[in-house]
């Protein structure tokens, strides 16, 4: 089942939106919107859980992000 994110990016940018699939204790799928570009390191915000987590993207493809998980905010 897929959840609401959002990419919080260290750079002043503005957060984008994004899909949380495949959650698990440590790592996700995030589809963003198309033409996104994610850096190496974000912290994502999941809708519904109080506790920010701080990624590194391991793998890319197209409108989609694998991230692991490296320790709550």
């Amino acid at each position: 089942m897929a959840s609401r994110g959002e990419i919080i990016f260290d750079s002043p940018s503005p957060a984008v939106d994004c899909q949380v699939s495949n959650l698990t204790v440590v790592g996700a799928l995030l589809t963003v919107p198309a033409g996104t570009v994610v850096p190496d390191a974000i912290t994502l915000a999941i809708a519904g859980e109080f506790v920010m987590r701080r990624c590194r993207v391991v793998w890319r493809r197209r409108d989609q992000v694998g991230v692991a998980f490296e320790m709550p905010v």
